[in-house]
């Protein structure tokens, strides 16, 4: 393989750069090899994670202000009838729909430093806006392009992690980083709360000021986020040169293949035709369709009879949970390079939480079912983007169509199930939740095959590295040095094999997270 100027993950290297930089790696030895990289994953962590997690808490807080504000009077003060309120809700993930493809395509040509903060700065208006709205069709028309500002967020940070960390280290991140989603469900019902409470009996709505304040603070964390969010690992201008180095070898190590030049196009097609990368989606979209509930969760809440501030306050338990349990399910799916058990188990929850549903009206019992629910459905979610990453690991612009694929088709589900909750099935929504309980066995079902189909490809790879090693030591006892790539691997100390950057490395050491 050859470094193309064009490369903006791993480029521009030129080859004899390429070659320098795997020499010097593989003169240290594993221990030292150990203590580098550890140091640079801690410095990673430490310049991407915290800005991240503060614009994906507002993301989510922005995205979800609407179940808030109905209970607030959004829906009389508007005049809202029959499905509207479904409608405003399902149109926003039309526009997040459309644009995250595109988008991710887009981000992997330009500087993700200026690219997503300028998209955190749109949605910031956008939403701010929606406070100002005085009609249904404004309101449909906000949450529309909403989406449209939003969607590069999430699949545009999903892909900057799949550049920056390795595959055993990325489930946990995604899961570190969901946990703004969580914490700003937690968070929003408490400020949603305070609000109504601040707000009452202002000449302004307080479901008005809750848009625009939340809008407010977005705009200003985007302009801040300008000057703190890194690049790629080969154009970040706070990496040392050895750590930048260290970073684009473990990345190509990790993906155990060379890296491909290719056009956005060419990665958009090679995606789609991946039918392993289809069953994640799946997987995906059932999960989302469940977690939908969270959309309704204000509404479901306050059908136990609480009042309006108390049924946004125990909103924020199921997300503080579910917080939690991300970041344990994630975290154990990476020590234990296993992600079909991670999304099985937690469906099987939710499994359990919807039978409860459906075969009781107890107020404690429905509400430890929703203590099930979130978590469990909340827990798959980043699970499945690092799945998706393992299934198409490279080239670099098939992964990044394969991580907004699986999330932008998954979301399509939040489109429809707005109309699964209609107010005419209050509160036990047994349609709904009859669906959920399909779709939790569908997402099941769909993990279990994909499971034994990525076994089965790494039964083949093995069979196939044997034979290869076979004919490199066969190479080796005839004395011949002759290699047919760009640049030789070499020994490193203790007797480890480090393919030089550049060098042919065809999938010896690459195996699929089942």
């Amino acid at each position: 393989m050859g470094f193309s100027k064009k490369q903006n993950v791993l480029g521009p290297v030129d080859p004899e750069t390429a070659a320098e930089w795997a020499r010097t790696i593989a003169a240290w030895s594993p221990e030292e090899r150990k203590r580098k990289e550890k140091a640079l994953v801690r410095h990673i962590d430490r310049r991407l994670l915290p800005m991240l997690i503060l614009m994906y808490i507002l993301n989510y807080v922005d995205r979800n202000a609407l179940p808030a504000a109905r209970i607030q009077g959004l829906e009389t003060d508007l005049g809202l009838k029959g499905v509207e309120y479904n409608t405003a809700l399902s149109v926003l993930f039309a526009g997040y729909i459309l644009a995250q493809v595109p988008s991710n395509m887009i981000l992997g040509l330009t500087r993700p430093s200026i690219y997503l903060p300028s998209c955190m700065l749109v949605w910031g208006v956008v939403s701010g806006c929606s406070g100002a709205v005085q009609s249904y069709a404004g309101l449909v028309v906000c949450r529309f392009f909403l989406g449209i500002a939003e969607a590069p967020f999430f699949a545009g940070t999903a892909f900057l992690f799949s550049a920056w960390y390795t595959q055993r280290e990325l489930g946990v991140r995604l899961g570190i980083f969901f946990c703004g989603a969580m914490l700003s469900g937690a968070f929003a019902g408490l400020f949603a709360a305070g609000i109504a409470a601040a707000f009452k009996n202002n000449r302004i709505a307080s479901w008005r000021w809750l848009f625009i304040i939340e809008g407010a603070a977005t705009v200003v964390v985007s302009l801040i986020a300008m000057y703190v969010i890194p690049n790629w690992p080969a154009t970040t201008k706070w990496l040392s040169e050895e750590e930048r180095q260290l970073s684009i070898a473990r990345m190509l190590e990790d993906a155990g293949e060379e890296e491909e030049d290719i056009s956005p196009r060419q990665g958009f097609f090679m995606a789609i035709k991946d039918y392993r990368l289809w069953l994640v989606v799946v997987g995906q979209t059932c999960v989302q369709a469940v977690a939908s509930l969270t959309n309704f969760l204000p509404t479901i809440v306050k059908n136990f009879g609480y009042g309006t501030i108390e049924s946004l306050l125990l909103t924020a338990p199921p997300y503080i949970l579910a917080a939690g349990f991300c970041v344990f399910n994630t975290w154990y799916s990476d020590r234990s390079n296993v992600r079909s058990l991670h999304m099985i188990f937690p469906l099987c929850f939710t499994v359990a939480g919807i039978v409860i549903t459906l075969a009781t009206t107890n107020t404690g019992a429905l509400y430890f079912a929703v203590m099930l629910m979130v978590p469990a459905t909340y827990g798959c979610f980043q699970v499945s983007n690092a799945w998706a990453s393992s299934v198409a690991p490279r080239p670099r612009q098939k992964r990044a169509v394969a991580l907004a694929l699986n999330n932008s088709i998954g979301n399509t589900a939040l489109i429809w199930t707005p109309y699964l909750y209609p107010k005419s099935q209050g509160p036990r929504y047994r349609t709904a939740w009859s669906v959920n309980l399909a779709l939790a066995a569908v997402g099941i079902l769909s993990s279990i095959a994909l499971r034994l189909i990525l076994q089965r490809e790494n039964r083949k790879l093995d069979r196939d590295n044997i034979g290869a090693f076979q004919v490199e030591d066969a190479e080796q006892k005839a004395g011949s040095n002759v290699l047919e790539s760009e640049f030789a691997d070499v020994t490193a100390p203790g007797g480890a094999t480090i393919t030089q950057l550049g060098g042919r490395n065809e999938g010896k050491s690459y195996r699929y997270q089942i």
